[in-house]
């Protein structure tokens, strides 16, 4: 997948995705050549294949560049200790990326949010910082995991919960308050 910084290209890259985007909206990704993908953006066949190579790198593009939720450095929700934080940024996440997060999980795609949440954690030297290397990759793959799961149930359930509601429930099951202290 290109990541350069010609100008040209990331433009057709924009419009790559953007195409792919619309046609989500009246087909299965199934359904999508990369004819009628080339089509709808404009451009050629050659421009796609040396952009994205694959439909599915032009959903990993749309999501690490458009749809991913990073803590940043500045914010309170890179830092284990502020997990609540960080619960609340992603309930806003999920409610305010519904529309393509729909759209993945209609088309059984889902795993990719997984896949781009988990790398962009791991690269996010803020995140789960204060743990061990082998510790944290545990950690940020539950992590993942769990928000994946949550975003796809959201959209299960109709989408309707509010942020208060999914802050919640992400830091209440992160915090283990639903199993039962038996001893």
């Amino acid at each position: 997948m290109y990541q350069g910084s010609n100008k040209s290209a990331l433009l057709s890259q924009k419009l790559i995705s953007e195409a792919l985007l619309r046609l989500l909206e009246e087909k299965s990704f199934s359904e999508i050549s990369v004819s009628d993908l080339c089509r709808e953006a404009q451009v050629s066949r050659q421009t796609f294949y040396s952009l994205f190579g694959t439909k599915e790198n032009v959903i990993i593009y749309e999501l690490k560049n458009n749809c991913c939720f990073l803590p940043e450095e500045k914010s309170n929700t890179c830092h284990s200790a502020m997990f609540r934080s960080f619960c609340e940024g992603y309930s806003k996440y999920i409610v305010d990326k519904k529309h393509i997060i729909s759209l993945l999980v209609r088309n059984d795609m889902i795993h990719f949010l997984y896949d781009v949440q988990y790398s962009s954690l791991m690269e996010c030297r803020y995140f789960i910082s204060d743990v061990s290397d082998e510790s944290r990759i545990f950690i940020v793959d539950f992590i993942a995991s769990g928000m994946n799961s949550i975003a796809k149930n959201y959209i299960l359930t109709g989408g309707t919960s509010d942020v208060k509601f999914i802050k919640k429930l992400m830091f209440s099951l992160y915090g283990g308050l639903y199993f039962k202290n038996y001893q």
